[in-house]
């Protein structure tokens, strides 16, 4: 063996450890940069609170359970306004959900038909302000947006559902499970068109229009 190659073959010997180590440095630094990034909860549970059954759709600021204080029930459908004896009666739309129930007070034989605060906390997640779809879904190993095991089978989008409050025609991630279609289309004609009553315009004295408003 010449002098060459004996010099080239001990460089390979002493290359081959260091190669070997920079590949377990590679891997350790794209452990350590996953484990890093924060995980989001979209989806997660949560609660709003001592509240009282609202009629419909919910969010609650600050939840000091979700990332981003933003507890979500989204559901729009309202309890029938009919007198009612049981929870059948109230359920009829759709009976494969248990939404509402029946609301007797005491010495009366019938009464009015609310939503159980038990479907609310069920049907309630963690959310966040958003601007598109993709601010709600995973996108990699480096973007975890919504937390495991969530119950939202149909997954995420970014829409308006709030026509009053702070949060008025805010884009916020919503399950897809639980909103009507036509009605996250109207909410989201009229904020981007500035026209939504109780958010851009009809307001009280002193009340200034939502930041969201004639935005698209």
């Amino acid at each position: 063996m010449t002098t060459t190659h004996a010099l080239l073959e001990q460089l390979r010997r002493t290359m081959r450890p260091v190669r070997t180590a920079a590949r377990w440095i590679g891997a350790a630094a794209l452990l350590t940069t996953a484990a890093a990034c924060p995980k989001g909860d979209v989806g997660a549970p949560c609660n709003h609170g001592k509240t009282q059954p609202p009629e419909s759709k919910l969010v609650t600021f600050p939840a000091l359970t979700c990332n981003e204080l933003l507890c979500v029930y989204a559901d729009s459908d309202e309890a029938p306004k009919i007198d009612c004896t049981d929870a059948i009666a109230c359920n009829t739309a759709d009976p494969s959900v248990n939404r509402f129930e029946c609301l007797i007070a005491q010495g009366q034989t019938s009464g009015k038909c609310q939503l159980k605060i038990e479907y609310v906390l069920e049907r309630s997640m963690c959310s966040k302000k958003c601007s598109s779809d993709a601010d709600c879904k995973d996108g990699g190993p480096t973007k975890k947006v919504v937390v495991e095991n969530t119950k939202c089978q149909s997954g995420f989008t970014c829409a308006r559902i709030q026509t009053l409050g702070e949060f008025c025609c805010d884009k916020l991630c919503v399950c897809r499970d639980d909103l009507d279609e036509a009605s996250v289309k109207d909410i989201q004609d009229a904020c981007a068109s500035n026209t939504q009553q109780g958010c851009c315009t009809s307001l009280g004295m002193g009340e200034t229009p939502g930041e969201s408003c004639g935005r698209p």
